[in-house]
């Protein structure tokens, strides 16, 4: 099994100065391939969750993930938590496709 890597999504500081929280134990924010007890599952949620609460992207990382369906824990919440409701923005990109193929 290769080491998980976190690839920071755009909007993050692209310095050395700064790293996010999540890029010390990464593979805190995603189930293992094999199975998983109930409570490693949890331990390794609030180490997760933990991990993302001293995180100042918190709110941005949700966010993103929420708007690209990312599975796993971004911004302190689980896929669970995450709710996947279009935002306006992708509303917005979804009403403009459907117009402009209407209009042909």
């Amino acid at each position: 099994m290769l080491p998980i890597q976190i690839t920071p999504p755009p909007y993050v500081p692209r310095t050395e100065d700064y790293r996010l929280p999540c890029t010390a134990a990464p593979d805190l924010f995603f189930p293992p391939d094999g199975q998983e007890q109930p409570d490693e599952h949890a331990y390794r949620v609030e180490a997760a969750k933990h991990l993302c609460s001293g995180c100042v992207m918190r709110t941005e990382c949700a966010a993103w993930a929420r708007d690209h369906r990312e599975p796993g824990i971004w911004g302190g919440r689980t896929e669970a938590e995450q709710d996947y409701r279009p935002t306006s923005r992708r509303l917005a990109s979804r009403r403009a496709t459907s117009t402009e193929g209407s209009a042909a």
